[in-house]
């Protein structure tokens, strides 16, 4: 997979999380974790920066399985990301809301749990539609 393919994927499972955590299911996020958003918060950059660093990780990862997987097929492409969003992103995350300190984890794990799915069959897509 190429750079272009890499990087716009990335970007786009990113500003997914834009709207999955912001107006579609903000309020639930910040009850499964026990967070209420001060009036006007302001986040800081961080908060940006490591979500980016992680869809492109996994755009990359993505991109490479791809490549190893000989995929040829939306379907094939497709069901590649559904599995690593679902085998991979998903199970980690349910495991993660497990901690102690998580008020609701299974509101969390569906929230977050889902979005990565998403995430996932998005990268794989857009790897799928920017192939060279």
């Amino acid at each position: 997979m190429s750079a272009v393919s890499t990087l716009a994927a990335g970007v786009a499972y990113f500003a997914l999380g834009g709207l999955w955590f912001t107006p579609l299911f903000g309020r639930y996020w910040d009850r499964a974790v026990g967070f209420q958003r001060p009036a006007r918060w302001r986040p800081a950059l961080t908060y940006y920066l490591v979500p980016l660093a992680g869809c492109l990780a996994v755009s990359l990862t993505l991109g490479f399985l791809l490549g190893r997987v000989a995929a040829v097929s939306l379907t094939e492409v497709l069901g590649l990301g559904l599995a690593v969003g679902v085998g991979i992103s998903f199970a980690v995350t349910s495991i993660n809301a497990l901690a102690p300190n998580m008020p609701r984890p299974a509101l969390y794990a569906a929230v977050t749990g889902r979005y990565h799915v998403l995430g996932a069959v998005l990268c794989a897509a857009i790897h799928f539609w920017l192939r060279g």
